[in-house]
């Protein structure tokens, strides 16, 4: 029995939701609301914190929106500021997604991107001793799980800059 497939790029799809705002067809702007609010935030982290502000300067340039860098310091009323905001690039700092609240915050105020780095990318970065090695580990196990529940999307750092500026844009039209 010979099996048939069906060209999927021609139909349209509409969806009977009252608080639908969008119908989405082949050709239109892949812009689709992610978590919450379509605010166009985009919060990025990431725990190399050179290549987390440099991709989010660049996605702000790229897509001319407004740059933020959150730092540690700042504490949750500056997140919450943040959050409320639209169309920002915001860089966060690693302890920004350790907070259940925080999380969910982030995740319905805007696209939350993690770049993901491996423990090698995190050692090349550093001065390669012993201590930096211990440090990587423990930031590995003590950030990425936050950061994983946090993320509507996870950008692999073992690329060029360009080819995870290029992921990054990417899914943030998704």
């Amino acid at each position: 029995m010979a099996k048939e497939y069906i060209e999927m790029t021609d139909i349209e799809y509409v969806v009977d939701e009252q608080e639908k705002k969008s119908v989405y067809v082949p050709g239109m702007a892949k812009d689709m609301l992610i978590g919450g609010r379509d605010s166009g935030n985009v919060f990025i982290l990431c725990l190399n914190d050179e290549l987390r502000k440099s991709i989010a300067a660049k996605v702000a340039e790229k897509l001319n929106r407004e740059y933020l860098v959150v730092s540690r310091s700042d504490g949750n009323p500056v997140l919450e500021k943040v959050a409320g905001g639209d169309n920002q690039i915001v860089s966060l700092p690693r302890g920004a997604a350790k907070s259940e609240k925080v999380r969910q915050m982030l995740k319905d105020n805007g696209k939350v991107i993690f770049i993901m780095c491996d423990f090698m990318s995190l050692l090349n970065a550093s001065d390669g001793s012993d201590d930096a090695r211990e440090q990587i580990s423990l930031m590995l196990n003590r950030f990425e799980p936050s950061f994983m529940e946090a993320a509507h999307h996870v950008v692999r750092s073992d690329q060029s800059e360009e080819e995870i500026l290029q992921d990054v844009l990417e899914k943030i039209a998704i």
